[in-house]
Formats: C-alpha cells, structure tokens, sequence
C-alpha cells in the first residue's frame, strides 16, 4: 500500500507537538512526530502503551527518559539515534532544539491515532 505525503493527515498533540501517521498496516505504523520549540526546562511527561516502539532522530536533539523495573535512565539523542522501548515501559522526552523531528514506529499498529 502506498501512503502519499499530499494525503497524510496532520494531528494535533498539544500547543507544541504534531504527528503524521506513514505507512501502516495491522501489525507495523510509522508516525513522524514534530516539535515546534525546544522546551529543555519542561518535566519529561512519560507514558506507556502495549505497543513495542522504535523512535529515530530525524532532526534535532531530545532528552529521553525510560523507567524499568531496573532503574530509570535519561540520555539525550541526536540526529541519526535511535530507541528501542519495549511494551508497557514508561518512556518520554522533551525537545532540546527548535524544529525537532522523531519517526516513530509501533507494532502492532497505534489504533488509537487512528479514531
């Protein structure tokens, strides 16, 4: 299946943040997410989903976070990193230059960006 970049939709995440859904099917979605400002001074908002994910730097720079049984680590990423986050971890991140852009990538699919 093909997914043209003049058909994506645009969603609204907050004041400071949008997402595109790519390519996607039943059990693989791509999402490029974007960031309007870095906000190095903000609290990382963590979350978690049943869904392994995948984010690479498209552009910019991040501070992830990652909490696991085993300890929480914060790393800032660059353009050309990328994260592995397994299923129910809490995870999150904060830009750290304006523009910033993630790809992020989910199995199975995100059905919740879908509605």
């Amino acid at each position: 299946m093909f997914f043209n970049q003049a058909d994506l939709k645009t969603q609204v995440i907050d004041d400071n943040s949008y997402r595109q859904i790519l390519a996607h099917s039943g059990s693989l979605m791509n999402v490029k997410v974007f960031f309007k400002q870095a906000t190095p001074a903000a609290p990382i908002p963590v979350h978690q989903h049943v869904h392994e994910q995948t984010t690479y730097v498209l552009k910019g720079a991040f501070k992830f976070e990652i909490r696991e049984a085993t300890g929480t680590q914060v790393q800032e990423v660059h353009e050309g990193d990328s994260i592995y986050f397994p299923a129910n971890v809490l995870h999150g991140c904060i830009p750290l230059a304006d523009d910033s852009q993630l790809l992020d990538s989910f199995t199975p699919q995100r059905e919740d960006f879908l509605q």
